[in-house]
Formats: structure tokens, sequence, C-alpha cells
């Protein structure tokens, strides 16, 4: 199923030096190595002044966080 919102990979970042995902509005997930291609995101830091519409969608912030990560890194090399 295509993501809801095509252009969601615009409002992310990523920083292979820090290991990190960066959502425009402040979400940044950490990720860790566990073993030879598999990766863990971890929660570092959440929007300021969060709200809760921001709540409700996390899950699906945690899973585009994933996304982005794994797709930057696929396509580094």
């Amino acid at each position: 199923m295509p993501h809801q919102n095509r252009n969601w990979q615009r409002r992310w970042t990523v920083d292979f030096e820090t290991q990190t995902a960066t959502h425009e509005d402040g979400w940044v997930f950490q990720f860790s190595k566990v073993s030879d291609g598999v990766f863990d995101g971890s929660l570092i830091s959440q929007p300021k002044n969060i709200t809760i519409e921001q709540i409700k969608n996390a899950p699906i912030i945690a899973k585009e966080a994933g996304e982005v990560w794994m797709r930057a890194r696929n396509n580094r090399h």
C-alpha cells in the first residue's frame, strides 16, 4: 500500500555521523547496529509542545523513521 503522503520523505533528514533520522517536527530517532544489516531505532527526542495529534501519529512517525533510515543506507552504497 502506498504511503498516504507521497512527499513524506522530504520531512526527514538522515545523519550517518550521529546515526539519526530527524523529522522536521522534532522527532529524532537514533539507530544502532544489532547484527549484520539489522538496525534498531530508539526515540531520543520528540517535538516540543507535543500535540495530541502528534501523539496519535507516533507509530506512523516511528515507522517512517525506520523506512527513511533503511532507504538512505541502501542509497548510500
